[in-house]
């Protein structure tokens, strides 16, 4: 018990400077730079976060799901293979984002620093998932962590501190503290794995037949996730993408913890599965999931009582426009940590497809939203509408679950 509780406590202390070093970061872009030009770095942060889903191919779940369960002379030749795919990936990427860039209000301006935001955004967070997920893989949980969640927002949030006071400064900060932390977390993963046997290396359709699925249930959910803050940069103004990426930001610190966790628990579940230890898999998400509602429920209490005094941090106009759009996204955010690592559970044990398929439903649900409800309502639509597809998504999880648990063994 003290082994785990020890271990947990190192994983919340990675995780938790990670958030505090993003929420710094904010923090201080929100003061340094005028609610536009913030908007518009929060705005290519976050094309940036929805690009690098795109470009990885699901092959950081993949990894993550197929690596610890690999022989030796397998794993490294996997890790090399998902690494020059997700590369590859990044030229079309770099396209769409450079297309959405040029064409959107929020960005128009300032086009060459847009490009370099999301661009090293999108490029940074494919090989730092790939790679982070690759320790998790190998039980390295708290390191996978430390250079996913950690590295670059801190280095990020320091260069900013001491250099940035505009736009060329803070993209250059953000180019750097990427730069290294890809170059790191690569160096890292790599030393984790065995010398590669190429006559046992798997085939580029096995890896895409897994992976595929994996990508599409990670955009789907990213959509729900950010298609409102991209879609107030199209349609309305960066003011109030700054406005609402900030709320947002503060709602999705809750899912702190339940990412820890994932990241913890998920080779467990698929070991578990793979040798047909069903009762054994169960038992660890109930363990959990008991253990998250209670989470949830104090979080949503202590958002509720101190939603100003908490966006009172960021400045007056987040403090004056930011209440209505944070409760509302705290209650949809209630929903991801209550339903605690039933989404982990699903992709561990083969049930990913009909994750998908909740994720699409919610998906379609919160872009019709976002469309009928941001050009009228603005900020308020947008939150209205992503908290809806959350609880949709989550609520159909857990019913799928107990469709789960409840059927026969095979």
């Amino acid at each position: 018990m003290s082994a785990d509780l020890l271990k947990y406590a190192r994983l919340i202390f990675t995780k938790g400077s990670g958030a505090a070093a993003t929420l710094g970061l904010n923090i201080l872009l929100a003061r340094l730079l005028v609610p536009e030009l913030a908007g518009t770095v929060f705005f290519c942060v976050a094309l940036g976060i929805f690009l690098s889903l795109l470009a990885r191919l699901g092959l950081d779940i993949a990894c993550l799901k197929s690596i610890s369960s690999l022989s030796d002379g397998q794993q490294r030749r996997y890790f090399h293979r998902a690494l020059g795919l997700a590369t590859l990936m990044n030229v079309p990427v770099f396209l769409i984002g450079l297309a959405v860039v040029y064409f959107s209000e929020t960005t128009q301006a300032h086009f060459a620093h847009a490009t370099v935001l999301f661009a090293v955004t999108a490029l940074g967070l494919s090989l730092l998932s790939i790679s982070s997920e690759t320790l998790k893989a190998k039980h390295r949980t708290s390191e996978g962590l430390f250079w996913q969640t950690a590295f670059q927002p801190t280095l990020t949030l320091l260069l900013v501190a001491i250099s940035g006071n505009d736009l060329t400064t803070v993209a250059s900060c953000f180019a750097i503290s990427y730069g290294l932390a890809i170059l790191g977390s690569i160096w890292r993963a790599h030393s984790s794995l065995p010398a590669s046997d190429s006559e046992h290396a798997l085939s580029w359709q096995e890896m895409l037949t897994l992976c595929v699925p994996l990508m599409l249930i990670a955009v789907m959910n990213s959509i729900i996730e950010l298609s409102d803050t991209l879609m107030l940069g199209v349609l309305r103004s960066a003011s109030e993408v700054s406005i609402y990426y900030i709320a947002a930001k503060i709602a999705a610190l809750s899912t702190t913890l339940l990412f820890i966790i994932n990241g913890t628990i998920a080779p467990d579940i698929s070991k578990r599965w793979a040798r047909n230890d069903r009762a054994g898999a169960f038992a660890i998400v109930r363990k959990y999931s008991r253990f998250m509602l209670a989470l949830a429920l104090v979080i949503l209490l202590a958002i509720g009582l101190l939603r100003e005094y908490i966006l009172a941090v960021f400045g007056a106009e987040y403090r004056e426009q930011g209440v209505y759009p944070l409760l509302v996204l705290a209650a949809g955010y209630f929903f991801v940590l209550a339903a605690g690592p039933l989404g982990i559970f699903m992709t561990m044990t083969g049930n990913h497809r009909r994750y998908l398929h909740n994720n699409i439903a919610a998906c379609v649900i919160n872009v019709a939203l976002n469309l009928i409800l941001i050009p009228r309502y603005g900020v308020n639509g947008a939150c209205f509408a992503t908290a809806v597809a959350l609880t949709l998504k989550n609520a159909l999880l857990y019913v799928q679950f107990k469709q789960i648990e409840r059927s026969p063994t095979p």
